[in-house]
């Protein structure tokens, strides 16, 4: 079963580099759509069923469904309290009674995609290719989160694909707030960057690969950070809404090359390499 998969993702491989070469990167990911959500939809749909037969029926399917559906209102939850929260600190920062104001939060602010390939095209294992585009409301520049935190940002879309550039490529970077704690509290800014990912072993069909730590950098030397201080988006610069967990400092923070700053390690709030579905955030 895994070395039929594996041929169809080889032959999808071979075809969208064929493509991409004589037609462009949109015309190779179209038509190489059908080839990853086939092997994408057989190894989630058939092979779990065929599963799920020799283990009380379709119990493993409906256990899916049923997770999905959690994950997605968990995801509405968590942005009505992100949004409450920053309502309550502006309102404070203004001096108006935040008792006064309430609000009101759609749940179908985010759209639930599948992962049906991971590197693409491109061959970048910080690119994932999923199974959501125009046709369902994606736009380029979307931000990507789960339940547990931010995942990246789309970039190429088409009419029923998307890339999803993950934290962990190097090219990305992201207005962050480190939580200083204590009794005082507030945030200390900073940006922080991905590292790519590691190979590690290789498979019949794939790459296994570690994620590094993230990186914070350009945090201002006082006051000192503590360690598993808690990482949030800062909102600066319009790319990212404020107030989505990005991770913790590991270790605390140390003076960078130049001594004028701090940076440290960050561990990632998100699993990337376990990742099966994401929500992408609408255009507002």
């Amino acid at each position: 079963m895994t070395k039929k998969i594996g041929i169809f993702a080889f032959c999808g491989a071979v075809l969208a580099l064929v493509l991409w070469l004589f037609c462009g990167p949109d015309v190779a990911a179209e038509a190489v759509y059908p080839v990853e959500h086939g092997a994408n939809w057989f190894s989630r749909t058939v092979v779990r069923r065929f599963k799920a037969a020799f283990a009380s029926g379709s119990a493993l399917v409906e256990n899916d469904r049923l997770r999905a559906e959690v994950a997605s209102l968990k995801m509405a939850c968590s942005d009505a309290d992100r949004i409450a929260a920053e309502n309550v600190r502006l309102r404070g920062l203004l001096g108006l009674d935040a008792s006064s104001s309430s609000a009101r939060f759609g749940t179908n602010a985010w759209i639930c995609a599948p992962i049906i390939s991971r590197g693409a095209a491109s061959g970048n294992p910080c690119i994932l290719r999923l199974g959501a585009g125009l046709r369902a409301g994606v736009k380029t520049g979307a931000v990507v989160a789960v339940p547990e935190g931010l995942v990246g940002r789309i970039g190429n879309v088409t009419p029923n694909t998307s890339e999803l550039r993950l934290l962990t490529d190097p090219s990305m970077r992201i207005a962050c707030d480190v939580a200083l704690g204590g009794p005082a509290g507030g945030f200390a800014h900073g940006i922080l960057s991905g590292r790519g990912l590691t190979p590690v072993a290789a498979t019949e069909t794939s790459l296994l690969y570690i994620v590094p730590p993230l990186r914070v950098q350009n945090v201002a030397q006082q006051p000192d950070l503590p360690p598993r201080a808690k990482i949030i988006t800062s909102g600066l610069g319009g790319v990212f809404p404020r107030g989505l967990l990005v991770g913790f400092l590991r270790n605390g923070a140390h003076g960078d090359e130049t001594n004028l700053e701090q940076e440290g390690d960050v561990e990632p709030a998100v699993d990337f390499l376990t990742l099966e579905n994401v929500f992408i955030r609408r255009a507002d």
